[in-house]
């Protein structure tokens, strides 16, 4: 053998042992990476079955509330190696941010003053619905918890082999359905008492709103003593009480009148009732409070004091609420019937909540209904089914669940179930991938049934029990509820419905604990809600870029760009910057160098539709500062076809408030601008931020100078990373030039 040919078979053997070697690291790293994993970041099914989950606090009753709901194992059991090395993996990785559908920042990793990533929530009314992060930085809660592998990249091929040559990886970001100025507005209705209030896309299901009081503050969840500070002297009040529950999926309450609703709908579809149908009630009982009807049946009463006529028709009686009327429905409904279709809406016996949460597959805890103890008493006790039937007896439900009894009336009898998550983007996409877990549940009930029930809910607002649900220029349907809960305390309050204006159509449920009548109390704030969730614009999300953490402060409430005479500033990327001076005392507003054109639309003017509610704001300065470090013009120059300047700000470059004011848009313009934030400094001046990657503040947010409002980027209209910024008087445009500093 020559020497050349020795040569060439060791080169051979040694890119042959090369070769293995690699493949072995493939296998283990990437086929059996499974298995390398710490125990609490296996997946969702095997967490289900108990597999270990950690957190890290010394709060002792957050860990009792925690272990109570089975979100962890005793950290005793936990070998130290195993929790070291579960915090060595997650230093590596950058947990992905979570946005509205407005393109809102809601939640996402930031770098704390020592360096250390942290989880900033931006909205804290969505505690029960987002959740929050353990010590260690997976998912304990909510839709960080549901979520939790994909939220850190541990679903990708390319994150496995990332991990296996030790680089950084970024996990992938939620879009959610939730419109944050709308859950906002949810929040403030509830006036702190405690309930829920959930707003649901009438035909996608899509969830725009899920308020619930009392809550948290997921930003200081962990800290030490926070959860027991709250429930000090709280006596098990119900505003105190549950503050990590969320009511509208979790909590279980009885339901009222609204139940009624699935009485109806099971008595029209098997034919036993139809529209003609009449309810002869007899004669009233007399007593103190006046007369009132009865229904005997079983050796037992059931009162009716809703109306004072003696005869109503099938739709009347829904409108007017008739407990006769539904109780003699149940108590002649076959009890195979009441179960069947209880059981389609998810209402069952508590040995079934396995097999309905298989049925309704939602993305955040959920509780199904409780249509009895066990729902072969309903068979032998008539006076249970009667008592059923008008929505009390043993029932029990969640306002979600109410809610898909309302979304299936307006499907035509098929069920969309509700849901959270728009779509789940990967860092290494700038395409949003559409969520794969879409659900509808066909046949709820015959299309023509669905009609009819849909007419009776518009007759319970308009001439019926419902008349403070109306709201002008609106269709609005419904059913009240007023749940009695038994001994001294008030019953709950219920109003669950639906609001449409021709184009679109809304699901409101409305559950006030122990706020007395449903009529008198959740349905003013049903009608309040309708008209906020049909004013602000419902659309499907921008895609918008997620900046890295680096490019986060530790807290953006505080972040205040300092004078050129205060040390340099880093920007993300290591580039040091120069940062810009005020301007001098501007006295008096300048003339517009260009006038507004009145056959365009000024989109600024919508602030009241946009933000409801918060319209007064702090009074700027009148000297302004530079928007972003980067003061060099690129692009298109101040004139009438173009009336602001473009920073060659570059894409997830940070964007600050150049004025004291209050935000009055904020989200996604369909004028050109792309993300974009306005702020009207409440002096004459107010200032426009155009083709944000990321909007960090939320319509009628405060802000002071210098404040970090977002992350310059490349949305709408734009040609390429950069920053739109406007200077607006009364009337029209100024060159912002003539403000801002000489760079």
């Amino acid at each position: 053998m020559t020497l050349e040919k020795r040569a060439w078979l060791i080169a051979d053997a040694i890119v042959l042992v090369l070769a293995l070697l690699s493949l072995r690291l493939v296998y283990w790293q990437m086929v059996r990476g499974e298995n390398l994993l710490p125990w609490q970041l296996v997946s969702g099914e095997a967490r289900a079955q108990g597999e270990l989950k950690m957190i890290s606090y010394d709060d002792p009753l957050l860990k009792e509330l925690l272990i109570e709901n089975s979100s962890l194992a005793d950290l005793r059991e936990v070998p130290q190696p195993v929790i070291q090395r579960l915090s060595d993996l997650l230093k590596t990785i950058t947990r992905g941010s979570i946005y509205d559908r407005n393109g809102r920042l809601l939640a996402a990793d930031q770098l704390d003053p020592s360096g250390d990533r942290v989880r900033f929530y931006e909205e804290p009314s969505l505690a029960h619905v987002i959740g929050y992060v353990s010590g260690l930085r997976t998912g304990i809660a909510g839709l960080e918890r549901t979520y939790d592998e994909a939220l850190l990249g541990l679903d990708r091929l390319e994150s496995r082999y990332n991990r296996a040559i030790h680089r950084q990886v970024r996990g992938n970001d939620l879009i959610l359905t939730i419109d944050s100025n709308l859950q906002r507005a949810a929040e403030e209705a509830l006036e702190g008492r405690p309930g829920s209030i959930t707003v649901m896309d009438a035909h996608t299901g899509a969830i725009l709103a899920m308020a619930g009081l009392p809550r948290y503050d997921p930003n200081r969840v962990l800290e030490d003593g926070y959860i027991s500070g709250l429930l000090d002297n709280c006596d098990d009040s119900p505003e105190c009480s549950g503050i990590m529950l969320n009511r509208a999926t979790q909590a279980l309450y009885p339901p009222g009148s609204t139940w009624k609703t699935v009485t109806l709908i099971a008595a029209l579809d098997t034919g036993q009732v139809t529209p003609e149908t009449v309810f002869d009630f007899g004669n009233p009982e007399q007593s103190p409070n006046g007369p009132y009807y009865v229904y005997r049946v079983g050796g037992g009463i059931v009162p009716d004091p809703n109306h004072s006529e003696s005869k109503l028709n099938l739709e009347m009686s829904y409108a007017k609420s008739a407990n006769a009327a539904f109780a003699r429905i149940g108590d002649e409904m076959p009890a195979e019937t009441l179960i069947d279709y209880a059981g389609r809406l998810g209402y069952g016996s508590p040995e079934n909540i396995g097999l309905a949460r298989e049925r309704f597959p939602l993305e955040l805890d959920f509780s199904p209904g409780q249509l009895a103890y066990d729902v072969k008493d309903l068979y032998e006790n008539d006076l249970l089914r009667a008592v059923t039937a008008i929505g009390q007896g043993e029932l029990l439900t969640s306002p979600i669940n109410l809610g898909m009894v309302v979304l299936s009336v307006l499907n035509d009898g098929n069920l969309p179930l509700p849901y959270l998550v728009e779509s789940i983007r990967p860092p290494s996409s700038s395409d949003a991938v559409s969520h794969p877990h879409r659900t509808v549940i066909p046949g709820i009930m015959k299309p023509e049934t669905a009609n009819l029930v849909r007419q009776m809910m518009v007759t319970v607002v308009n001439e019926g029990s419902g008349q403070k649900a109306a709201v002008k220029g609106l269709t609005v349907g419904g059913k009240t509820g007023t749940a009695q809960v038994g001994g001294d305390l008030p019953p709950h309050a219920w109003f669950a419905g639906f609001a449409e204006d021709g184009e679109r159509e809304v699901v409101i449920v409305v559950m006030v604990e122990n706020g007395g009548e449903g009529s008198q109390t959740a349905a003013p704030i049903f009608a309040k809600m309708a008209e906020i969730s049909l004013q602000l614009p419902i659309e499907r999300p921008p895609v918008v870029p997620t900046p890295e953490a680096t490019s986060l402060p530790a807290k953006p409430e505080s972040t205040v760009i300092p004078t050129q005479t205060s040390p340099q500033a880093t920007e993300p990327g290591g580039e040091v910057q120069t940062t810009p001076t005020p301007t001098p005392q501007i006295e008096g507003l300048p003339p517009p160098d260009i006038p507004f054109d009145p056959d365009k639309v000024d989109f600024t003017e919508l602030g009241s539709t946009t933000c409801p509610g918060n319209q007064e704001g702090p009074t700027g300065s009148g000297k302004f500062i530079w928007p972003s470090v980067y003061q060099a013009i690129s692009g298109g120059k101040f004139n009438e076809d173009h009336p602001g300047i473009d920073l060659s700000a570059p894409q997830g470059s940070a964007v600050y408030a150049a004025d004291t004011g209050l935000v009055i848009f904020a989200g996604w313009s369909e004028l050109g601008y792309g993300n974009v934030i306005v702020i009207d400094h409440g002096n004459g001046y107010k200032t426009l931020y155009a083709h944000l990657s990321q909007v960090s503040k939320y319509c009628g947010a405060k802000v002071q100078a210098g404040q970090l409002i977002g992350l310059a980027g490349n949305t709408g209209n734009s040609t390429g990373g950069h920053l739109h910024f406007e200077v607006r008087v009364p009337g029209g445009y100024i060159n912002p030039m003539k403000v801002l500093p000489t760079p």
